[in-house]
């Protein structure tokens, strides 16, 4: 670590912050103003204030040594003869030499030009150069020339004219004539008024004023050449950040991640103050410290001169472009690579098959300036993930987003209307998942002595009960042996923590968590580090956090036995919240709870997951994630058929060859393309897939004859192909022709059929939906004919921009998308005819305690128009017929064994109470 330099030193390098510089540009503007009396009184202040800055002025130039220049010393001169133009010379000089201080004191606004010393310097560098200077030197020649013309000729013929404006006088001079002929061609205001005068004067006026327009246009174009010039020396500057994030790569097209990351600063604004309550909590009841967030101060790097256009909105003030190869040391330097603490590495993709070779090279000299900082890079290639590892080191984080929209496409898949909850959940609008880690050796120790029981541990149902009074669903949490700390200017880090999603349930035998003492329901404090929740913003969670380190962050051991206790039946609850109430009026009030819960409960309990009907899939089109798409599909659903019907088009970017070869289809002996004859590939657990690839742009058209060979599909899928004018318009058309052919009884379809399809923009396929109209299509009913519109460019920007400001989120939907652990499924309910025993108010609330003995956590709920209401705020409690279906965290491979068992009438006592009542997960 380096030396911590000297107070003086940092005192004096805070002279260059903006807030400095802009209290003493004023204090010097007050200083000069010609109001009587007002230096008199001030001057204490002024000579305490800028004595102050002088003196770390001449520490800096005593630091900088042989490396100051003259212009630093210059400067200084200055700031000296300013400093005693405040003393009270009038008092000791005579009256004569009293007449030159008001001219000293003018000298202070000489200073003013050492806070604008950047752009003065590239002003004069720019307007000393030799082109600039042949330029000012012919205009100069040129209009000079002209005047002296016309003066040489005005004064030959002695023709008499008003040329100074005290009319025809005969002692007008050579100069006279000179400065009415430069006058005429300055401005077109001086032409004469009118034609009475000598002729040769009027042409000479009218001539003189034509060339001076044409003069003033190519004045002003030179400076019009020195402003653009002056603003791309500016970008040639140093951005002069501390503590930001940086985005390195193709930023141009990177508006929606830029965007995103700007909105999930916007939502967190409330974070960059000091909070007083924190402050009270801190000083008086030695609560933990109180901190405050930075600004969002981000800095692009990328290839082109101009900067994007989209760093002109409103929103973008506090995002910098600075342009050059992100392989160079100087070009990292302008964007402040040093001190960044999160860097986002984007792939490029022009760069084909070297993308990750690029992202490599970009990320070496990264880590040359910065070994500290958070850098989350973008891979093309999954098996590239280990290298791009090795080359950053501890604190590289490669994010395998192929990978991650496969999966994210294969849960729309099985897990039908689950869209809706992904928009919510991972973009900047709704509620996210947000991690909070206890820093320091202080903090631990504050969380262990929670503990209850020879084991030391916190029930998970108690902090969960706590957490959701501050609007938190508590997913998860991290545990640990050792403290985790945070640098000065670093972020915090997850590296040897472990993930532990759902709480509810034991770790699998053998897992990190496992070994740290990790069991259903009981976290062990001594090694609790840190939560995982869902929340508005990073806030609530934040604040739930701080209240745990006080001892506030678990419910009472009366709430929480009331909350397990449910399950023993409303009758007993009520008599015991009678007996420790000790009154008449408590037992009725917690009956009429008891009551409230119990509908709750068996409603509850009439909750199941559709069994998945997922057995044939009809794949259109090809993106970098069908690989991964294909490889899900594979593993969630055993015995999966799916046909790939794929274009030739696009060999440019990424040759037929290379796709299939992508996809494990070996060539042909002759190399031939499978065609529309077909090359079958097998899947893992029973699966298969047959590629269909065809030369022609109408591929909607084969898809149709492809799939018509065998039995329906149960699913559609169109991706958007990267390659093309406008992608949404070629996938909309596709989607059109795949409408026509289920009209008109070309292709048959089987009972129900979900169309996935992949735009760029969601709102640009929005009118696809109207046209693909399932009473048209023959099905029984809409709800038959599901499409689902996603974005996947959008949600892989959010991914990547969440990445980055939540610690420990990638390794979090590594889980929830991957194969194993926790998932996020979608439970229904009953129909209306099976469920109109409960017609009660749901709480939220209430739904969390009653799923807890099924191991689930409920995050959403889906209601009859549609809509996702994710981690819903408190507030009255909505009618059970209004809910259509529950999102909650559970372990997804254990669904089968529930199934779609309805609970009979006899059941609903039997579910309430919990024991035989079959668990979601096990």
């Amino acid at each position: 670590m380096a030396p911590r330099q000297p107070l003086l030193l940092r005192l004096a390098s805070g002279l260059e912050t903006r807030p400095v510089k802009a209290a003493l540009s004023l204090l010097i503007l007050v200083s000069v103003l010609p109001i009587q009396g007002l230096e008199d009184e001030l001057r204490p202040y002024f000579l305490g204030i800028f004595g102050v800055e002088l003196l770390l002025r001449a520490a800096l130039l005593r630091q900088r040594g042989r490396e100051r220049s003259r212009l630093d010393v210059v400067l200084f001169a200055f700031d000296v003869i300013a400093w005693l133009s405040f003393l009270p010379l009038e008092r000791l000089l005579d009256a004569h030499a009293a007449h030159a201080l008001p001219v000293l004191r003018l000298t202070r606004l000489f200073l003013l030009l050492r806070f604008t010393r950047e752009i003065a310097i590239d002003l004069y560098a720019i307007m000393t150069r030799r082109e600039l200077l042949e330029q000012f030197g012919l205009v100069t020649l040129a209009v000079w020339g002209l005047a002296f013309g016309a003066s040489v000729l005005l004064s030959h013929l002695a023709i008499s004219h008003d040329y100074d404006g005290r009319g025809p006088v005969p002692d007008t001079t050579f100069f006279d004539r000179i400065w009415w002929s430069f006058r005429q061609l300055e401005s077109a205001d001086n032409l004469v008024a009118n034609l009475h005068v000598h002729p040769v004067v009027a042409v000479l006026s009218l001539g003189l004023t034509m060339v001076g327009v044409f003069i003033t246009s190519f004045i002003i174009g030179i400076g019009a050449n020195v402003v653009d010039q002056v603003v791309r020396a500016a970008r040639r500057r140093p951005v002069g950040y501390a503590g930001h994030a940086l985005v390195i790569g193709p930023v141009h097209e990177a508006e929606m991640l830029v965007q995103e990351f700007v909105r999930l600063y916007e939502r967190h604004r409330a974070l960059r103050s000091i909070r007083l309550s924190e402050l009270w909590v801190w000083l008086v009841r030695r609560g933990p410290p109180p901190t405050r967030h930075a600004l969002p101060r981000m800095a692009l790097l990328g290839t082109e001169d101009d900067p994007p256009a989209y760093l002109y909105a409103p929103r973008m003030r506090w995002v910098a472009y600075r342009t050059g190869d992100s392989a160079q040391p100087e070009a990292l330097g302008l964007v402040g690579a040093a001190g960044a603490k999160r860097a986002l590495i984007l792939a490029r993709p022009d760069a084909g098959p070297d993308a990750d070779a690029v992202t490599a090279m970009a990320l070496s000299s990264f880590r040359t300036q910065n070994r500290r900082g958070h850098v989350f890079v973008e891979v093309q290639e999954s098996k590239n993930r280990d290298l791009l590892q090795a080359v950053g080191g501890p604190g590289t984080y490669p994010l395998d987003m192929q990978r991650f929209l496969g999966f994210f496409l294969c849960q729309h898949l099985i897990t039908p209307g689950v869209e809706a909850l992904y928009t919510d959940l991972m973009t900047a609008d709704g509620s996210e998942f947000y991690t909070h880690i206890f820093l320091g050796e202080e903090a631990v120790r504050a969380v262990a002595a929670l503990g209850e029981g020879p084991g030391g541990e916190i029930s998970f149902s108690r902090m969960a009960r706590a957490a959701c009074q501050n609007n938190v669903i508590l997913a998860g949490v991290f545990l640990g042996d050792a403290a985790p700390e945070r640098r000065a200017g670093e972020l915090v880090s997850t590296e040897g923590l472990v993930q532990w999603l759902n709480p509810l349930l034991d770790p699998p035998e053998g897992s990190p968590a496992w070994a740290l003492g990790a069991r259903a329901g009981r976290v062990p404090a001594r090694r609790l580090r840190g939560l995982i929740g869902v929340s508005a913003t990073y806030a609530p969670l934040r604040r739930y956090g701080r209240e745990l380190l006080m001892g506030r962050g678990i419910a009472p051991v009366e709430a929480a036995d009331g909350a397990g206790a449910r399950a023993d039946g409303a009758g007993a609850r009520a008599d015991g919240a009678g007996a420790r109430a000790g009154g008449a009026r408590a037992a009725a009030d917690d009956s009429g709870a008891a009551d409230d819960a119990g509908a709750t409960r068996a409603w509850a309990a009439t909750l199941s997951p559709r069994r998945s009907r997922l057995d044939r899939v009809l794949i259109v089109g090809y993106s970098p994630a069908l690989p991964s798409l294909l490889h899900a599909l594979a593993q969630f659903v055993p015995g999966i058929e799916v046909t790939l019907v794929l274009g030739e088009r696009g060999d440019e970017r990424m040759p037929l060859a290379d796709r299939l070869a992508s996809l494990g289809v070996a060539p042909a002996p002759d190399g031939a393309p499978p065609g529309q004859v077909g090359a079958r590939l097998a899947l893992p657990r029973g699966g298969s897939a047959t590629v269909y690839t065809q030369h022609g742009h109408d591929l909607a058209s084969l898809a149709v004859r492809c799939a018509a060979r065998g039995a329906p599909a149960s699913a559609a899928v169109f991706l958007s192909e990267p390659e093309g004018l406008d992608r949404d318009a070629r996938t909309a058309m596709r989607l059109i022709r795949f409408a026509r052919a289920l009209e008109s009884g070309e292709l048959a379809h089987g009972a129900r059929l979900h169309v996935l399809a992949e735009f760029s923009s969601v709102a640009k396929g929005e009118h696809v939906r109207s046209l693909l109209d399932a009473g048209k299509c023959g099905f029984a009913g809409p709800d038959r004919l599901r499409l689902s519109l996603v974005s996947t460019e959008r949600i892989k920007n959010y991914f990547m921009v969440h990445s980055a400001f939540v610690p420990g989120v990638t390794t979090l939907y590594d889980e929830l998308l991957g194969e194993g652990g926790q998932d996020l499924v979608r439970v229904e309910a009953p129909p209306p005819g099976r469920g109109e025993r409960v017609n009660g108010p749901i709480a939220f609330e209430e739904l969390r305690a009653a799923l807890e003995p099924r191991g689930v956590i409920p995050m959403a709920l889906e209601l009859d128009d549609g809509a996702v209401l994710l981690n819903p705020e408190p507030g009255p409690a909505l009618a059970a017929a209004r809910i259509r279906a529950v999102y909650a965290l559970a372990r997804g491979r254990d669904l089968a064994a529930y199934g779609d068992r309805q609970p009979e009438e006899g059941e609903g006592r039997e579910a309430a109470r919990g024991e035989q009542a079959p668990r979601i997960s096990a």
